[in-house]
């Protein structure tokens, strides 16, 4: 379960080569947020660009730090990006794995176990090969079971189909789908795709401008909501 109450977080911005003369600007990536998730639920965040879900996901995964708010993280947190950071090109995909296991202390027995267990899970099946030379759909599916093996309840991903093509992504929603449903994993996302959300997620929260905006439950979705979204992006834009 996830609580986050009142949380804000700033950045200073230098001026540019024109304005350098002009103190740093001041912008707020969330202002005063409130949120909660449930144990076994699926939660999308969904906006556009700049709206401050990715600074809220590091926040709650304590990878930066909030200036006020209170967060609530019960069960442990593993945070998924969908990028191949640290894995090593010329290591196959089982020794990038078991490096990366060997690190948060995991025996031998456990590494062994879980990379059977969670790539089985993933369909991928050969772990052999030097990681260079697997395709996107199947580095992806690689980052996620390193994810996976540190086996905690609340798993934090941040636009995780961003990089695949539209095939691949529907596979991987249907992954994520799986995770939620079947093996009752805690997921907060962050998308600005909508359908995503539809997909994948029992509530939806909008955000924008360091804001959220609404929360609906995804059987209490109606035109309205798809309108307000189409709304928001558009002003963003304009």
């Amino acid at each position: 379960m996830i609580e986050v109450e009142g949380l804000s977080k700033s950045f200073l911005i230098k001026r540019d080569i024109f304005h350098f003369f002009l103190p740093p600007r001041r912008i707020y990536a969330l202002n005063s947020v409130h949120l909660k998730v449930n144990r076994g639920e699926a939660l999308a965040l969904l906006g556009p660009n700049g709206a401050g879900k990715t600074t809220l996901l590091k926040i709650i995964c304590g990878l930066i730090l909030p200036e006020r708010g209170m967060i609530k993280v019960k069960g442990g947190a593993a945070y998924f990006s969908g990028e191949t950071y640290g894995f090593y090109p010329q290591l196959t995909a089982k020794q990038n794995l078991e490096f990366f296991a060997t690190i948060y202390n995991l025996s031998s027995h456990q590494i062994r176990e879980r990379i059977k267990n969670y790539s089985q899970i993933l369909e991928v099946e050969d772990l052999d090969k030097p990681f260079w030379q697997y395709s996107t759909g199947t580095k992806h599916r690689l980052s996620l079971l390193r994810t996976l093996i540190l086996e905690k309840e609340i798993i934090i991903m941040d636009e995780p189909t961003k990089s695949l093509d539209p095939l691949t992504a529907k596979e991987f929603r249907k992954l994520m789908q799986r995770l939620a449903k079947e093996f009752k994993k805690t997921i907060l996302f962050a998308t600005h795709f909508l359908e995503e959300a539809e997909t994948v997620a029992d509530r939806i929260a909008i955000m924008n401008r360091g804001e959220i905006l609404l929360i609906k439950n995804i059987k209490e979705i109606q035109t309205s909501l798809k309108d307000l979204y189409g709304e928001i992006i558009k002003n963003d834009i304009s």
